[in-house]
């Protein structure tokens, strides 16, 4: 995608004028932006990350902003701040974008607010594009991959990657110990395959060269890359995410006393949770597989609540401070309707769960969902989560299902 100084140079000074303008001038009278577009977030060393998203009227001179990533669309919203700047807000991330709408064009900034001086230019052009160039791909493709970051021979860190071919295009799944990475989308041209994802909150692309092996790398956010290398493997599996996270010999059990987002201390032995099975989230506002694992913890509570299941989660923010956090926590809270009680267990990234909750050997992930039966004994701990973009998904979902049956009754 061509990109210009000059209009991010003027992305800058319009969204210093911007800050005061009316909330509901309608953006460019008499031009239609509604349908697809495509995006671009230029991360470090000038690599781009494409997006798709369409744009749909709302009230206001606003309009509903809703990114695509392999059929997984986050419900965003761009808020008219002028006649012609926006701001894009989504769902549970405290990110950003600010823009300034051209002719069939976008500009602006991305920002992350929780971190200094972080803004990454972004463009987008209207009209259907594919993410990346596509080219005729050899079916043969789609398959199970051992993935080894920076050449990593550790099985126990290994990454197991999953690629599936559609027509000219490629989805995948990269499946860690402690979470995926999503749903990532692209393709394949001239050897070079690239595939992406944006979230609102998290961007990652990857980048590798096709043959026997595959080798190449990583981006994600503002600085982080990383070299890689994948070997085709469909016997290849990781360990067990119920066997990583146990409570350690010293402890009888789990116990948690932390303020709910009103302020009110919330106990595990608290009269609501007496004689009920519980499942524990450790969880944060933040963690893309926290979003993943809250709306399947969802669906649990709403169909066996009322067979006496109880849920809570234990939010670890990384916000400055007390107050930033529990505006994170409860965004997150409102954003994905959650029915179950949300505790704020610690604000900032010097708050850690290993060291509020040490009767677990550790907490290698975030999530970790602890669930225990009528008599508050722990019988599992879920490590991580793979969620709705990887292939063993709906796996999980249906085995999960009749362990928590079995806790019900």
């Amino acid at each position: 995608m061509i990109r210009s100084t000059f209009k991010f140079l003027l992305a800058i000074i319009v969204f210093s004028a911007c800050a005061d303008a009316p909330k509901e001038a309608e953006a460019n009278q008499g031009q239609n932006i509604e349908g697809q577009w495509l995006g671009t977030i230029t991360l470090s060393d000038s690599i781009d990350l494409n997006f798709n998203f369409t744009l749909a009227k709302a009230e206001g001179g606003n309009y509903a902003f809703r990114i695509q990533n392999a059929g997984n669309v986050v419900e965003a919203q761009m808020l008219a701040l002028g006649s012609d700047s926006f701001k894009v807000e989504v769902p549970v991330f405290a990110n950003y974008l600010l823009l300034k709408l051209g002719d069939s064009t976008m500009s602006g900034l991305y920002y992350n607010p929780d971190a200094e001086d972080y803004k990454l230019p972004f463009e987008a052009e209207m009209g259907t594009q594919s993410r990346y160039p596509l080219a005729a791909i050899d079916p043969s493709i789609s398959g199970n991959y051992r993935m080894d970051f920076s050449a990593n021979s550790d099985e126990e860190n290994s990454a197991l990657a999953h690629l599936q071919i559609v027509g000219e295009k490629v989805y995948g799944s990269i499946m860690t110990e402690t979470g995926d990475y999503r749903f990532l989308e692209g393709g394949i041209s001239n050897g070079l395959a690239q595939l992406s994802t944006f979230d609102g909150g998290f961007l990652y692309y990857f980048r590798f060269e096709m043959g026997d092996t595959l080798r190449g790398k990583f981006f994600s956010g503002r600085t982080y890359q990383e070299d890689f290398i994948a070997y085709r493997d469909d016997s290849f599996s990781l360990r067990n995410a119920d066997s990583l996270t146990f409570i350690k010999e010293d402890y009888d059990g789990l116990a948690f006393s932390f303020p709910n987002l009103k302020g009110d201390t919330i106990s595990l032995n608290d009269p609501k949770f007496a004689g009920k099975p519980v499942i524990v989230q450790i969880m944060g506002s933040w963690c893309p597989n926290c979003l993943d694992e809250s709306l399947y913890l969802k669906e649990q509570y709403e169909q066996y609540h009322k067979d006496g299941l109880e849920i809570v989660g234990l939010t670890f923010e990384r916000a400055r401070d007390y107050e930033t956090a529990l505006k994170r926590a409860t965004k997150m809270e409102r954003d994905l309707a959650l029915p179950y009680p949300i505790l704020l267990a610690g604000a900032t990234r010097d708050d850690k769960a290993a060291e509020l909750l040490p009767m677990l050997n550790h907490v290698m992930s975030y999530p970790t969902s602890i669930y225990l039966n009528k008599d508050h004994a722990v019988v599992k701990i879920h490590t991580g989560f793979s969620g709705p973009g990887t292939p063993v998904y709906e796996d999980f979902v249906a085995e999960n299902d009749k362990f928590i049956q079995s806790l019900i009754h």
